[in-house]
């Protein structure tokens, strides 16, 4: 054990001597760039449903750039995540899962956060799942910037927004301004092509459209649990494949948008998952999302705006499990829905929103078979309607006092009432002190509350409650000078009501239901510098500790210290160099084992503009090979889930 910490320690040397060396860059060059300060004045809605900045924004918020995307390389919302403060991520090689403030329940499919784009949800009602891999099969060349928001959130957004919620936004068609082509290969037989096209009309309509298109072979991999020649001595050959693609428009004119979205994604499972036949190529899960919005958002007055907006959305999941017969699964989920809001200044310093949502889930279908045998086949219909007031009260100039509350009625599994609080002051025009108190739930969903097999022992609980989050925050953010902003946080917060399998003794059949109890508290900080000579930097710790009250024990899947940290410069005056690396302590599996510390680094280069039309880059992810794993579900016979190797990518961009 000893010699193990002193290899760690070793690893982690030239770790912190990269940490120190931002920090003393940041303190020497800083001098004339405005680049942070523009960065810092970015106007986000996610936090507060209207255009703050971060330092007024009711909420600890993070906003990824279009440039930080293009300077590391960000291809996917997970590889994104990995970086950011108080977030890790986990695989199973089939999905990825986000864990934020040391909660990330195994398989879970990303329930309790909440994605939006423009504004516009994507999690559904079946499981919850949010997309956060290539699932999500958009360009991301087309993100103007994605806006992170930590905390709960239901006051405004109901039912998931628990501990962050993501809103992707979007480029304008005048900044994407002409036709584009990339196309891309790489390890693991990687083929990835994409158009966009963009422009403002003489007019004034804004159209932006783009398509994508992604082949990956994928690994061969090796499992020591199968390794036997029954089971092809533990190698998963050929079928670690991921196919996807999507399509993301939007149309602005005047007052109106429209915007939509068609994604589809087929992955293999590798791993033996649920017990299928292991190396069986016929094992695989599709993902379909589909939605379609028009939004009408109008300035009725100086001091009042109103916006409606109107969709319907689509989401389906086919998976085929092969044992002796393919087990087969369909869900469907289909729901059309409104929203109405109204904003009023009442005085120069009051500013007051009222609202009102309503969803109508018209197809909520869950369906398991195979060809002996119909198991389950149910469709469950089920409406929401929600209204929610929030008031931001300017005190001082430099104080103000935020207060909303949100009540969700669902005609299935009753109702939810979600308040949340803030106290913003800012001693200085660079600085901001935030109280924060909020509270959040998630609805139980479709499966967990209908399904039922007798044959295989699964139980419906109709009677299953919402889960709920009591959070509390203190939030420092400091711009310490043009080019350097920091910030440190400390958050407490306590769930109840937790959704979990329970197995009746007297006939060990296994049913949902409201037993489990959380708490956590946690300290986060960080500094993002961008300075005068192109060089942009970033680094941060976070320390979590999460406990089951009732069985006090930590959680599993949840490492107690995360370090990230990033740095990205300018050669030759044509290109850019960018590292990342992130160090994670052990993680507990549902096993009761744990995975090994880990330090990865991640390497990405990337062209200006060559001739006026190309853009070239290159991208090694995990540098150094490190050989790293993360916990696994029940339903695995792994205990963890050996993660990728190094790999590269090679992209070419062409503008016509």
């Amino acid at each position: 054990m000893k010699s193990k910490n002193r290899e760690i320690k070793r690893t982690l040397l030239p770790y912190f001597s990269f940490l120190i060396t931002i920090c003393l860059a940041g303190m020497v060059f800083a001098q004339e760039e405005k680049t942070l300060e523009e960065l810092l004045n970015t106007k986000i809605s996610t936090a507060i449903k209207y255009d703050q900045t971060i330092f007024d924004a009711p909420a600890s918020v993070t906003i990824i750039t279009s440039e930080d995307i293009e300077r590391y390389g960000y291809r996917t919302l997970d590889e994104v995540f990995k970086n950011i403060s108080g977030f890790y991520v986990s695989s199973d090689r089939t999905y990825a899962y986000l864990g934020s403030r040391g909660f990330s329940r195994p398989t879970d499919y990303n329930n309790r956060v909440l994605l939006l784009i423009n504004g516009h949800s994507l999690n559904e009602m079946i499981s919850g799942s949010m997309p956060l891999e290539t699932e999500l099969a958009i360009n991301f060349d087309m993100v103007d910037r994605i806006e992170i928001v930590r905390g709960p959130s239901s006051a405004l957004y109901g039912t998931s927004a628990m501990f962050v919620v993501i809103n992707i936004v979007t480029k304008a068609g005048n900044r994407v301004d002409g036709f584009h082509l990339f196309s891309e290969t790489g390890s693991y037989g990687r083929l990835r092509g994409s158009a966009t096209f963009g422009k403002e009309l003489d007019n004034g309509m804004d159209i932006s459209i783009s398509g994508l298109w992604t082949d990956i072979k994928g690994e061969n991999l090796y499992y020591e649990e199968y390794d036997d020649p029954s089971t092809n001595y533990g190698i998963a050959k050929g079928v670690d494949y991921d196919k996807n693609y999507g399509v993301l428009a939007k149309i602005t004119y005047g007052d109106f948008s429209l915007q939509g979205i068609v994604t589809s994604r087929k992955k293999g499972i590798p791993t033996g998952a649920w017990e299928v036949n292991f190396n069986d190529p016929a094992a695989k899960t599709i993902d379909k999302h589909k939605f379609i919005e028009l939004k009408f958002d109008h300035k009725l007055a100086a001091d009042k705006n109103i916006v409606l907006r109107g969709y319907l959305d689509q989401y389906g999941c086919d998976e085929t499990y092969p044992y002796e017969i393919d087990w087969l699964e369909i869900s469907s989920n289909d729901w059309l829905g409104g929203e109405f809001k109204f904003q009023w200044d009442l005085k120069s310093n009051n500013r007051l929103i009222v609202g009102a949502e309503s969803q109508y889930h018209f197809r909520a279908k869950y369906k398991a078979w195979d060809e002996e045998a119909v198991y389950f086949d149910g469709n469950f219909p089920f409406y929401i309607f929600s209204l929610y007031v929030q008031d931001e009260y300017q005190i001082k100039k430099n104080l103000s006092l935020t207060f909303g509350i949100r009540r969700d009625e669902y005609s299935t599994v009753g109702s939810s009432t979600a308040p949340r609080a803030a106290v913003i002051y800012h001693p200085f025009q660079s600085s901001a002190f935030k109280l924060l108190y909020g509270e959040a739930f998630r609805a139980p969903n479709i499966f967990e509350v209908h399904y039922e097999d007798e044959e295989a022992g699964y139980r419906p609980n109709l009677n299953l409650k919402p889960e709920k989050i009591k959070t509390m925050e203190l939030i420092w953010e400091q711009q310490v000078s043009d080019q350097i902003f920091g910030f440190i946080s400390l958050h407490n917060y306590e769930m109840r009501d937790l959704i979990d399998w329970v197995v009746d003794p007297e006939d060990d059949f296994l049913q949902y239901q409201n037993i489990g109890k959380v708490k956590a508290w946690g300290l986060e900080l960080g500094f993002n510098a961008r300075l005068k000579n192109g060089l942009w930097g970033y680094t941060s710790y976070s320390f979590q500790n999460a406990t089951d009250s009732e069985l006090k024990e930590n959680l599993t899947n949840s490492p107690k210290h995360l370090l990230k940290a990033g740095l990205s410069f300018p050669v030759f005056n044509h290109f850019y160099a960018s590292a990342q690396f992130l160090y994670e302590t052990e993680r507990i599996t549902v096993y009761g084992t744990s995975t090994d510390p880990f330090l990865l680094s991640n390497m990405h280069f990337s062209s200006k503009n060559l001739f006026d039309h190309i853009k070239v880059s290159l991208s090694i992810k995990n540098l150094f090979n490190t050989k790293y794993k993360f916990p696994g579900g029940y339903e695995h016979i792994q205990d963890a889930i050996i993660q990728v190797g190094r790999n590269f990518i090679v992209k070419v961009k062409y503008t016509f």
